[in-house]
């Protein structure tokens, strides 16, 4: 089962696109919210909120508009559930594996930047990135544990 929630369509940033970007993400994270609420996920709401904050504020900040959130709730044979955040830009991306190989090296640091996409990657069961002719998406999958409360069945949406 795959129940697909265009959280943000493709949006520009206006004259100011701090806010424009601000205002997005929060009617973003908003939406989100309701949605976790409403498939009984409240859950993940606090890492879902803030892995969704993180990948649209380096949208922002590395892509090029437009830029698009979604949320999918993925249901697969044996039982694994989880939710999907994407964020997609129309810009070239960025190679996630060197953004890894930067953690792991012993010269590495977080001063220089990487912290949000080492937060996304803390919270996040899996996360990377797909490219297309239109630019990339981000995604992170949040786990669904069958013991926490929405974990049964998929709720009929």
């Amino acid at each position: 089962m795959r129940v697909v929630v265009p959280v943000l369509p493709p949006f520009r940033a206006g004259h100011s696109e701090a806010a424009s970007s601000a205002g997005a993400a929060a009617g973003a994270r908003a939406v989100i919210g309701r949605r976790l609420a409403y498939w009984g996920l409240q859950s993940l709401t606090d890492d879902a909120l803030l892995v969704v904050t993180e990948l649209l504020s380096n949208a922002v900040r590395h892509g090029k508009p437009p830029w698009s959130i979604s949320m999918l709730l993925m249901s697969q044979e044996g039982g694994r559930r989880y939710v999907r955040l994407e964020v997609a830009d129309a810009g070239a991306g960025t190679d996630i594996n060197l953004v890894r190989a930067r953690w792991r090296h012993p010269s590495g640091s977080l001063l220089d930047g990487g912290r949000g996409l080492f937060i996304v990657d803390t919270l996040a069961s899996s996360w990377g990135n797909d490219h297309s002719s239109h630019g990339h998406t981000v995604w992170a999958e949040l786990e669904v544990k069958p013991d926490s409360p929405g974990g049964g069945p998929p709720p009929s949406d």
